[in-house]
């Protein structure tokens, strides 16, 4: 997109793809879920993304240098692996909000890309997270109350589906528009990890 096309403020964030062979073996699992009707909004599989860093709401005018500080903040990490399996409900606990895969291979890479970004992007007004980075793919969130028991039944079978790995080489930052039929994302920026 045009620096001139975008608003004066964008809200962002940098994500690591989660590459085909994964969004192949989470597909049906994600399907047999869809079709238990229960109140989530589904992230299109387009926009299966592991978020390394949410920026918020930056203004336009500093994307370029945002821009180079994502690029400086990934050449400092090296390339590594990435591993999805089993969902959960997250947060834990009795009203969980979210179905997510948990990552369990590349957290120590994708925890050293966080504070990367963390220490660059202050500078720009970003803030810094209160709680502690927790690696995992979002794949819906709850809308409102109704039949969530046979969600959460059924995604606890799949706690142990083993869902691949993919070579996280790029971090992209996207700008993120919030719509009414869902989130569109668009890349700004791709910036490479230290083969």
């Amino acid at each position: 997109m045009p620096r001139s096309a975008l608003p004066a403020t964008v809200r962002a964030f940098a994500a690591a793809d989660v590459g085909p062979d994964i969004r192949a073996a989470l597909r049906p699992v994600m399907e047999r879920l869809r079709r238990l009707g229960a109140p989530v909004r589904w992230v299109a599989e387009p926009n299966w993304h592991l978020t390394v860093k949410f920026l918020g709401d930056v203004e336009s005018r500093q994307l370029g240098g945002i821009g180079q500080a994502v690029r400086e903040a990934a050449a400092e990490v090296a390339v590594f692996e990435m591993g999805l399996r089993g969902l959960h409900a997250f947060p834990p606990g009795r009203n969980p909000r979210i179905v997510a895969a948990d990552v369990t291979a590349g957290v120590e890479g994708l925890r050293a890309l966080h504070a990367k970004l963390e220490a660059r992007l202050q500078a720009f007004g970003v803030a810094a997270e209160q709680r502690a980075f927790l690696a995992h793919l979002t794949l819906g969130r709850v809308q409102g109350r109704g039949d969530l028991e046979r969600l959460w039944k059924a995604a606890a079978e799949h706690a142990q589906d083993d869902f691949g790995t993919v070579t996280v080489g790029e971090i992209v930052l996207f700008q993120s528009e919030l719509r009414p039929e869902g989130a569109r994302y668009t890349p700004l920026v791709t910036a490479k990890l230290r083969s």
